[in-house]
């Protein structure tokens, strides 16, 4: 054992540099992995820890459109055993918010009439502001997905725009509600006090809406109570439902699609490093051939010579998973912190959430580098005693040797035409042709990662230019008609619409709707009922820029586009029947096309308002939210400007590049840090690798560069020479990365994607950018090799021969 210990020893001793950035390569490889998984893992520990800490709710039932009575219906759920129910809030909606006399755009409302607390569902964690059973008069609580983007403390005023002019209400807390603060909703709870809520709200038109949330002790139960409660009510649930999967998609999204393209980097990583790993040990044992040789003649075991590289390389890899474990923890933490700020009340730390992740993820990587320096070591098993103290390697590998260059590489050498020093850097790279092949990988991997990364960063940075990809309209502008009192739609038409400026028009509404699932060859569904959030215009999708991925956009009473995950559901395709309950009216309509759509995890829906207005003749005359687009050459920020100071706060008005920014912005500072870390991470791995084959070569070819330099080539000379073949090498490696980053990652980022209801990400390519990234792993890697060929520059030609 001893013999093994000191064989281990004089291996780590001798080759410090070569054993440094073995150990960083792993580490860098652990650090990925640990990171990824500790996002994903993490992500959903966080969220889960808050949703039972709030006690979330796992189901929000909304009655807007009278069709059942809320108390009957609060009343059922309350008296079912293993559902806790929260109290029957009424609510209205809102659409305009301002905090220091600026607009918040894109902002739904529920203005809520605020029970006692604390709520036993969906119960408020209180962030900023005393922590009270209701909010007093004159004030409201407000949630941080509200509070933080908009620098809202408590003691601002914030501004409510209503039909009948503004409510100005002091902000009492800033709470986290758990169901309705998550990243790139732009729906809120606003609490009132009962008085201000009465006073305020009750006086708009309309009715009170309702909603209650329900808890399961059992979710997975949950089937079992709607079978009987739509048994009770004799007919579908069919007002709106809010389930667990939507109220948590927003808050996993992100980290999500981060963790999946990171857990894929990252093997992709550790399989380099295995790959490099194996190259190592391959020349260390060729290096050491006759002593390992002269060891075997006086009696140590195969086995034991194996184990002191197994015990060499298992040592770097408990050294080097250490640091790599406790930098990811900081780099998981401050990704999930980031992305899961709105659910931060400073009371939980976020590193509390952290805890074995790192430490089995470590483990698992120290295994796979015990069992692939075991199987790589293994060739050792095969040094013959005598072969080896004779040729210093194996009688095999001498012949091959002695046979001389093989023909295609010395065609390639007897190219008069390429310059010495290329010639020079040639026959290095195509004399250690697996040394070579790791580069071109290396570098392959290194060009896809930055390309892609790049793409990936700057299509949602630029998601405007794809918005209607992503199930969203592409229209200039958005106006809302916040004072109906003082402007009607028939005003807006002739006043504004009729403006020569504006190219075309359309209003829009939305409406609940309720779809039967058929049973598929008699298999049991999850749920026979679904209920889905459609859009009604009035008016044309084709001219506003809604797109399909498949058919065409409805334009007629008995038509409907939906999303691809009702789809999916539904087993239907282009061309189908499907039937649907709007309103509480059964329709059966054609299905003209299916879209992708991330709101609502694509369960939705496009139909005219002629659809509607077969069962309910005077559907629109609510419908404050019109779209338009403006001829080409009018300045849409101009055009605004003008319509704000002449009608100021009676309607909104707002550019759909300003409402896709404030929803998107947030995912942008969400995914330049990991993305940003991947790419510097594969730059760093680049450098390492190319550097270590590089010394390792170059030990080799010490008395070849020693004849070099007794001609008459400087260092400096020599050390371009490799360069130059290294930067060739590497150029052909970035060239093969281009299509892998632009055509093989971003399938990755469809598979990941597809259940929240976008089956192809918009990608937007930019030729300048991609092409910014393309040099990255090749400097790296020239650095790499100009850092290692240093050792040229300081030894003499007399030294290099006799070497």
């Amino acid at each position: 054992m001893y013999a093994v210990w000191k064989l281990c020893w004089t291996n780590l001793k001798h080759k410090k540099v070569q054993n440094s950035f073995i150990a960083i390569i792993i580490m860098l490889a652990a650090l990925l992995l640990s990171t990824a998984i500790s996002v994903l893992n993490n992500t959903n520990r966080m969220y889960e820890s808050m949703h039972e800490q709030s006690r979330g709710a796992h189901q929000i039932l909304q009655m807007e459109n009278g069709l059942h009575d809320p108390v009957e219906v609060h009343k059922w759920w309350e008296e079912e055993q293993g559902v806790t129910v929260s109290d029957l809030m009424r609510y209205r909606y809102l659409s305009s918010m301002s905090h220091a006399l600026k607009e918040i755009p894109n902002v739904d409302l529920f203005m809520m009439d605020a029970p006692t607390g604390p709520f036993p569902v969906d119960r408020l964690q209180f962030v900023e502001g005393e922590e009270q059973s209701t909010p007093e008069a004159g004030t409201a609580w407000i949630p941080t997905s509200l509070a933080y983007p908009n620098d809202i403390h408590v003691g601002d005023s914030v501004e409510f725009k209503t039909d009948e002019g503004t409510i100005r209400l002091n902000v009492a807390a800033v709470v986290v509600d758990i169901s309705y603060c998550s990243p790139f909703a732009t729906s809120g709870r606003i609490w009132l006090n009962h008085e201000d809520y009465t006073k305020h709200m009750t006086l708009l038109p309309g009715e009170d809406k309702y909603m209650t949330g329900l808890r399961f002790e059992d979710y997975s139960q949950q089937r079992a109570y709607w079978e009987r409660f739509e048994q009770y009510l004799g007919t579908p649930y069919l007002e709106s439902v809010k389930d667990f999967e939507s109220l948590s998609s927003y808050y996993m999204i992100a980290n999500q699609v981060i963790s999946f393209v990171m857990i894929f980097l990252a093997a992709v990583m550790i399989c380099v490093a295995l790959y490099t790993l194996g190259f190592t040990i391959a020349d260390a044992i060729l290096s050491n051939y006759r002593t390992i040789g002269i060891i075997k003649s006086v009696g140590l075991s195969s086995r034991k010579v194996i184990m002191a590289y197994v015990a060499q390389y298992t040592f770097l890899a408990l050294v080097s998973v250490i640091p790599g474990m406790l930098v990811s923890n900081i780099l998981s933490g401050t990704i999930v912190a980031g992305s899961m700020a709105y659910l931060n009340t400073g009371s939980l730390g976020m590193n509390d959430v952290f805890s074995g992740t790192g430490l089995w993820t470590g483990a698992a990587v120290v295994v796979v580098i015990l069992l692939s320096a075991l199987l790589f070591a293994n060739k050792a098993r095969h040094v013959e005693p005598a072969q080896a103290v004779r040729y210093g390697m194996s009688e095999k590998e001498y012949s091959h040797q002695s046979g001389g260059t093989g023909t295609w590489k010395r065609k390639l050498l007897q190219l008069g035409a390429l310059p010495t020093s290329m010639i020079i850097g040639l026959r290095s790279v195509t004399k250690n042709i697996r040394g070579s092949l790791l580069i071109v990988l290396i570098s392959a991997l290194s060009t896809a990662v930055l390309v892609f990364g790049f793409l990936f960063v700057y299509s949602i940075a630029s998601i405007h230019g794809t918005i209607a990809k992503w199930g969203y309209d592409s229209a200039d502008l958005s106006i809302r008609i916040d004072n109906p009192a003082k402007m009607t739609f028939e005003q807006l038409q002739e006043e504004v619409l009729s403006d020569p400026r504006v190219k075309n028009y359309s209003r829009y509404g939305d409406a609940n709707a309720v779809v039967p699932i058929p049973m598929k060859d008699g298999a049991a569904v999850k749920q026979d009922t679904m209920g889905i959030l459609l859009t009604v215009a009035d008016g044309n999708y084709d001219e506003i820029g809604y797109e399909n991925v498949d058919g065409r956009n409805p334009v007629s009473a008995n038509e409907i586009s939906v999303g691809v995950n009702v789809a999916r559901t539904l087993g239907i395709q282009a061309g189908d029947t499907m039937d649907i309950y709007i309103e509480g009216t059964k329709h059966t309509l054609t299905v003209t096309g299916i879209y992708q759509a991330i709101a609502n995890m694509s369960n939705t829906g496009r139909i005219t308002a002629d659809v509607i207005r077969t069962s309910n003749p005077d559907y629109g005359s609510a419908t404050n939210t019109t779209f338009m687009n403006l001829h080409e050459g009018t300045s849409t920020d101009s055009f605004v400007n003008e319509l704000q100071e002449r009608y100021g706060s009676v309607i909104g008005i707002a550019s759909q590049a300003s409402l896709v920014d404030e929803v998107f912005s947030q995912a942008v500072k969400i995914i330049v840090l990991p993305v940003s870390v991947m790419a510097l991470l594969f730059i760093i791995i680049t450098f390492v690798i190319i550097y270590s084959i590089c010394r390792i070569n170059m030990k080799k070819e010490s008395r070849t560069y020693g004849i070099y330099k007794s001609i008459g080539m400087t260092s400096r000379q020599i050390r371009l020479s490799e360069t130059t073949g290294i930067l060739v090498v590497s150029g052909i490696g970035a060239l093969v990365g281009i299509p892998l980053g632009l055509l093989g990652l971003p399938p990755l980022l469809n598979v990941i994607l597809s259940d929240y209801g976008i089956v192809k990400v918009p990608l937007i390519m930019n030729g300048g950018g991609i092409a910014s990234m393309i040099p990255l792993s090749v400097i790296a890697a020239g650095l790499g090799c100009w850092a290692a060929s240093k050792s040229i520059q300081s030894a003499s030609p007399r030294v290099l021969v006799v070497d």
